[in-house]
């Protein structure tokens, strides 16, 4: 059996996309809702405003899930640094 798939399909089956709803990153995480927005909020994945929507960005959600994709620079932080506390 030959099945048909357009081009658009075919590059959707080949490209990560950028990004991702916290929905479908817990789909593919396996991590629950309340697990992702605390990493978001400490974070250590990143997130993208679009309008009211928040996505996750798919090369964040790869570096935290794939030990591989870690060697990946982590990306700068904004602002003043932390004060480290003893």
């Amino acid at each position: 059996m030959i099945v048909r798939m357009s081009t658009a399909d075919a590059i959707r089956m080949t490209v990560p996309p950028l990004a991702v709803t916290f929905a479908s990153a817990r789909q593919i995480s396996g991590l629950g809702l309340t697990t992702l927005w605390r990493l978001a909020r400490e974070r250590q994945i990143e997130t993208v405003r679009v309008g009211r929507r928040t996505l996750i960005t798919y090369r964040s959600l790869a570096r935290l899930l794939l030990p591989e994709a870690a060697d990946t620079p982590q990306p700068r932080r904004r602002g003043r640094p932390r004060k480290v506390t003893a």
